[in-house]
């Protein structure tokens, strides 16, 4: 199968992370991938050294699409490509497929619902997310109604940290620092000053955004022994420095791929610390980012998860979880998965 992954620009978030490991998997399985715009790190067939793909530019690029390149699948990841890939479809008969890797307003909503009716399929990064696009599309009640997919994030496989039972403790957070991110790190810092013993904790905050020097300023006035990285082109060997991330998406996973005892947070509030027992509902949730209902975000619940999270360093519980997370994640068979549901799209 020949994909065209059509992303929105190259910078690095975790839409660019979810398609660098779904390329390389997919070239592992024996397909064909190629990127637009071009990415070095993909492992892909070929990166398209062209402006990301608009609906002014359909015109343009139908005749290389068509008699050229002739992709099996546009793989889709933001809106404005999503109407490109929509008139593409209608004009060369091209497949596409969108991937929903967040909620949005609900006029946005009602546009992505108009692009559907020509989709292939949907594909979503959690439980939650499916469900919402699948009663949104219901809901529609167009005579296409494309099936949705509830996948996996993919997360390459690091080996796990080796942590000592002594030594300061480095409880860290990573995302970008804007928007709502902020604010949440803001009360995550609030929270760690909170806990009992705080001189046993270093503080490592990966990212940068328009609140990093607020936050900064805040963790100095709350006496913090923080550090703060900015932005990084790649957060790995940071991230191995930590024991207890908090967080959401690709960046709490990856801690939890590298040992680290975890606390969700995300744009729904704080589910608290993860547990076994609380580790299939942060999935269905993505760790706090897509929440049925409002979850607290205020520091108390914060200092409350981050103590409980403390406490399952070293722990047997702690080492099953890891184990269950890197299954849950191994990219194979979440790749797998999704080209079993494309084949049943194109089929269908």
């Amino acid at each position: 199968m020949r994909l065209l992954l059509l992303l929105r620009d190259t910078s690095p978030n975790g839409i660019t992370t979810y398609n660098r490991i779904l390329a390389r998997e997919l070239v592992a399985q024996g397909h064909e991938v190629h990127v637009w715009p071009a990415r070095s790190d993909f492992g892909a067939g070929r990166a398209l050294r062209l402006p990301p793909a608009h609906p002014l530019l359909e015109p343009l690029a139908r005749p290389w699409l068509k008699h050229g390149l002739k992709p099996d699948l546009l793989f889709v990841n933001s809106y404005t490509q999503a109407r490109f890939a929509h008139q593409l479809k209608a004009s060369a008969g091209i497949p596409w497929l969108a991937c929903m890797h967040n909620g949005h307003s609900p006029e946005r909503m009602a546009q992505w619902l108009q692009l559907f009716g020509n989709a292939d399929g949907v594909v979503t990064m959690c439980e939650t997310l499916r469900a919402t696009y699948a009663q949104l599309i219901a809901d529609g009640g167009a005579a296409h109604q494309p099936p949705v997919l509830g996948s996996r994030l993919p997360i390459a496989m690091p080996a796990l940290r080796e942590r000592g039972a002594e030594g300061p403790i480095t409880l860290g957070y990573c995302s970008r620092l804007s928007g709502h991110k902020g604010p949440r790190c803001e009360a995550w810092l609030e929270a760690i000053a909170r806990l009992p013993g705080r001189e046993r904790y270093r503080v490592l905050v990966i990212g940068g955004g328009s609140h990093l020097k607020a936050l900064q300023a805040k963790a100095a006035a709350l006496g913090l022994n923080a550090e703060f990285s900015g932005m990084v082109a790649d957060p790995a060997p940071l991230l191995e420095r930590i024991d207890v991330i908090t967080g959401a998406g690709y960046a709490l996973m990856e801690g939890l791929m590298r040992g680290c005892a975890a606390v969700g947070l995300g744009f729904g509030g704080c589910i608290g610390a993860i547990t076994e027992q609380t580790l299939d509902e942060a999935y269905a949730l993505n760790f706090g980012d897509h929440c049925p209902r409002a979850y607290p975000g205020d520091a108390d619940s914060i200092a409350a998860a981050l103590a409980t999270a403390i406490a399952s360093l070293q722990t047997p519980g702690l080492a099953r979880l890891h184990q269950r997370a890197r299954a849950f994640s191994a990219p194979g068979p979440v790749v797998r998965e999704l080209v079993d549901f494309i084949a049943r799209c194109r089929r269908g």
